[in-house]
């Protein structure tokens, strides 16, 4: 091998070498632009989990949501956080479209950038080791034919000295000439065989340093200019990941800004705490004059009358609508002023009548909620269940029966529960032979006697001052509730009682009790199941039927316990 060819050769493979070095290089600053974007990813993961930590930690407990629901600065700071939730949400939209839409990629890219790089190595490899093996036969050749020229030159010689020798035979002669002629003939055989490696030896190096070689140098350059490419897309797809969330963060501090900042109405917050905590009480009369020149009247004051009824009032004359004997204080004077509970009356008549007839209203709206929803619940079964009837193969009309049942129980529970915090409110659902039966009495248990067998009847429309069923919003038409006015009551005299009895009514159909039904109050009917009554009254939407026994004895009973016949 000349010096020439070393040159070339050593000059290639140190090209490659570089190239080898230079690519690995590129897939490393993948693996390192990989950790990056995984340290950034991490960043916005932590900062969306710190954002909401920060919005569960300062969002109203329980306790107080009632104050978040009424003051505009705590309900905006409650829209404040729930646009800061939004905002950590897109974060985390940052960090998961950076794992998808970068990260993902270039582990895939890596991979198949190393595997095309080695298969791109292993091939100059090849290459390189062929050509080194043509070059190696094609010195074993050289030195073939080297080696069979210097024999036949020696055998040339030996024969040309014997053939000028004059000693020699002619038979020694001839065999010098014919080792002569057998060297020659190797020889040229050799020199053929290199003559022909020396051709195909060029053919490859040609081939190698103008084809292969450069095309596999070309393969390697195209492979890390699409590494480059790609990275300048991730690095584009790295941004967008941030910009695709810009419109909506902005959106949420433009409602922090505008929605919520500009929402705080100090006017509004300022009569919300006056409605909460205004007693309704009277400013108290003046004081009387003690005159200590009238005889007897020496150290005496008179008493100043009570011109409101208070609310902690013990007599229960003079107590609320709704409210009974106060508990006795068994604590003493001390012990009342360091409590640190209230015991919270059922009714509220442990606040000022204001605040007492809020909560009760508050209650009342709530529980009619919940009747609302378990009504739209069995309306939308019983469609179902009509569905199921005109096609059986949709599913079974019976499986329904349990679930309206539960629910039908659910809502009577309601019922009576409403029923019970509208007669502390000063309402009641009920009449007694077309009067009205006392709130007051109702609330402290005194219902009629077991003498009084006529049950109560519904008329066509409430009574005129007392409302038949609460709602969110008075009619303007409707007088105050008795709560409205501390000095109000219902007595016996605001209405013309009728001692007498009204005639039975007649029966309209009769029934049968599924399930028993118990209960104290004395409009109420009770009756255990598979009792048989007859029906005075249908439900007219309030989902209470009126009965009456064998024994004349008359009441409400719920509709959802009976099956009429």
């Amino acid at each position: 091998m000349n010096e020439s060819t070393d040159v070339h050769r050593k000059q290639s493979l140190d090209q490659l070498s570089a190239l080898e070095k230079f690519t690995e290089k590129g897939i490393d600053f993948l693996d390192n632009f990989n950790r990056f974007v995984r340290e950034r990813q991490k960043i916005e993961m932590d900062y969306a989990a710190q954002l909401k930590r920060l919005v569960k930690s300062y969002s109203p407990k329980r306790k107080d949501e009632e104050e978040y629901k009424i003051y505009s600065s705590l309900r905006t700071f409650k829209g404040v956080l729930q646009e800061v939730g939004s905002i950590a949400n897109q974060h985390e939209l940052v960090a998961e479209n950076m794992v998808q839409s970068v990260f993902n990629e270039v582990v895939k890219l890596r991979q198949e950038l190393k595997k095309e790089r080695m298969d791109h190595l292993h091939e100059a490899k090849q290459e390189d080791a062929h050509m080194e093996k043509s070059r190696r036969k094609l010195d074993s050749c050289k030195s073939q034919y080297r080696s069979a020229h210097e024999a036949w030159l020696q055998a040339k010689i030996l024969f040309e000295k014997a053939d000028s020798d004059d000693n020699r035979t002619k038979a020694e002669v001839e065999r010098a000439k014919s080792t002569m002629e057998q060297k020659d003939q190797f020889r040229e055989k050799q020199k053929n065989e290199y003559i022909l490696q020396l051709k195909n030896t060029n053919e490859d190096q040609q081939e190698h340093y103008s084809s292969k070689l450069p095309t596999i140098f070309n393969k390697l350059q195209a492979m890390e200019e699409r590494r480059i490419t790609c990275l300048g897309k991730y690095y584009e797809t790295y941004a967008d990941c941030h910009k695709k969330v810009l419109p909506v963060i902005t959106q949420c501090l433009d409602d922090i800004q505008v929605k919520h900042g500009q929402a705080v109405t100090p006017a509004e917050d300022s009569q919300a705490l006056i409605t909460k905590f205004e007693t309704g009480n009277q400013p108290p009369k003046d004081l009387p004059m003690m005159d200590l020149d009238e005889p007897g009247g020496r150290g005496q004051t008179q008493a100043p009358e009570k011109d409101n009824v208070s609310i902690g009032s013990q007599n229960g004359a003079n107590s609320l609508p709704g409210r009974g004997k106060a508990p006795k204080n068994k604590k003493g004077v001390f012990g009342t002023i360091f409590s640190s509970k209230k015991e919270e009356a059922k009714d509220f008549s442990h606040l000022p009548p204001n605040q007492q007839k809020q909560k009760l209203q508050g209650k009342i709206d709530e529980i009619q909620g919940k009747i609302d929803q378990e009504v739209k619940q069995k309306e939308a079964l019983l469609k179902m269940r009509d569905v199921y009837t005109a096609n059986n193969s949709l599913g079974d009309p019976n499986s329904l029966n349990k679930q309206l049942e539960t629910i039908g129980k659910k809502i009577d529970l309601l019922r009576l529960e409403l029923n019970t915090y509208q007669k502390f409110m000063g309402h009641t659902a009920y009449k007694r032979n077309g009067k009205v039966v006392e709130f007051k009495d109702k609330a402290d248990g005194k219902g009629g006697t077991p003498s009084q067998k006529s049950s109560p009847t519904r008329s066509s429309g409430p009574p005129a001052n007392v409302p038949n069923s609460p709602s969110k919003e008075r009619p303007p038409s409707s007088p105050l509730s008795p709560l409205e006015h501390e000095d109000s009551f219902i007595d016996d005299d605001d209405f013309d009682e009728d001692e007498g009895t009204a005639a039975d009514p007649k029966p309209v159909g009769t029934c049968t009790a599924m399930y028993e039904f118990n209960s104290d109050d004395p409009n109420l009917l009770n009756m255990v199941e598979g009792e048989v009554l007859d029906v005075i009254e249908k439900d007219s939407g309030d989902g209470w039927t009126r009965v009456r026994r064998s024994d004349n004895s008359e009441g409400y009973v719920p509709t959802s316990y009976v099956n009429h016949l």
